[in-house]
């Protein structure tokens, strides 16, 4: 069991799974309502596309563990931008770093404070992170596809990762895409930076939604 990101997918629901498109049609019910009650525009998912967004992203499903070793390197960036980085001890639970456990109580992040598991993220852009499990969204928290750009760009220079303005240039990502888990140092951290930075990338050019699942 893994996490996988997806985009796109009610699109690729309705073409072949009934079921998971009923699903996500109800959850996208409820993140509406949610955005109305705050004031926000609504997000009308797209149902097909010309073309099936592509991510340039090797990969996009990986363990659970994985996005805390980016979440607990974000988290250090955050509280101090000039941290240098150090690897995490053989053994030690990325998520139970207690400067992650710090940042998470501000519940400010809209890459700390999203479930690991499940969840949406849509391309409206607001600011403070909506939570609320009275109104049923899946995940519990909803994020914004802009302020994960935006926290993830804010990361590019501490790993390492050359970027253009809010863009990612193809040799780039490329580059990324080809490394292994052991292979660099932070090389896991880069792997989940590029799988996400893809998915906000896709959701704010073809307006959908990212969906942890």
């Amino acid at each position: 069991m893994g996490l996988a990101i997806g985009v796109g997918m009610l699109a690729r629901a309705s073409r072949t799974h009934s079921d998971r498109s009923d699903e996500i049609r109800r959850d996208l019910e409820v993140i509406n309502e949610a955005l109305r009650q705050r004031g926000l525009p609504e997000h009308e998912e797209p149902q097909d596309f010309d073309e099936v967004p592509q991510l340039r992203a090797s990969v996009t499903s990986f363990p659970y563990s994985w996005i805390h070793n980016l979440r607990r390197f974000a988290a250090h960036v955050m509280r101090d931008p000039k941290w240098i980085p150090y690897p995490l001890e053989p053994r030690e639970d990325p998520a139970e770093d207690p400067v992650l456990h710090q940042m998470y109580r501000r519940m400010e992040s809209h890459l700390l404070c999203h479930s690991d598991r499940e969840g949406y993220y849509v391309p409206v852009d607001f600011d403070d992170l909506i939570r609320d499990p009275d109104i049923g969204i899946r995940g519990v928290v909803l994020g914004s596809s802009y302020r994960l750009r935006e926290e993830l760009l804010s990361l590019s220079d501490t790993l390492e990762i050359e970027v253009d303005g809010n863009s990612l240039p193809d040799e780039v990502a490329a580059e990324i895409s080809k490394q292994r888990p052991t292979e660099v140092p932070f090389a896991i951290e880069r792997l989940v930076w590029l799988a996400l930075f893809e998915a906000a990338r896709v959701s704010i050019e073809e307006r959908t939604a990212i969906v942890f699942h």
